[in-house]
């Protein structure tokens, strides 16, 4: 199983949000705790989800 380690909280996880908090800035990955935070901003965008269970 693959981990990455989240843009904000810096914690290992195995699924991940790729998503945008400022508008204009660099995509990132969040964690699914962090995710729910970020997603009270007004600019989040969601890109995607990364699943490190895939082979």
């Amino acid at each position: 199983m693959r981990t990455k380690i989240c843009a904000l909280c810096q914690m290992e996880a195995t699924t991940l949000y790729r998503v945008q908090v400022t508008k204009g800035k660099d995509w990132i990955f969040v964690c699914t705790d962090c995710c729910k935070k970020v997603k009270l901003e007004p600019n989040y965008r969601y890109g995607g989800t990364w699943k490190g269970d895939r082979h």
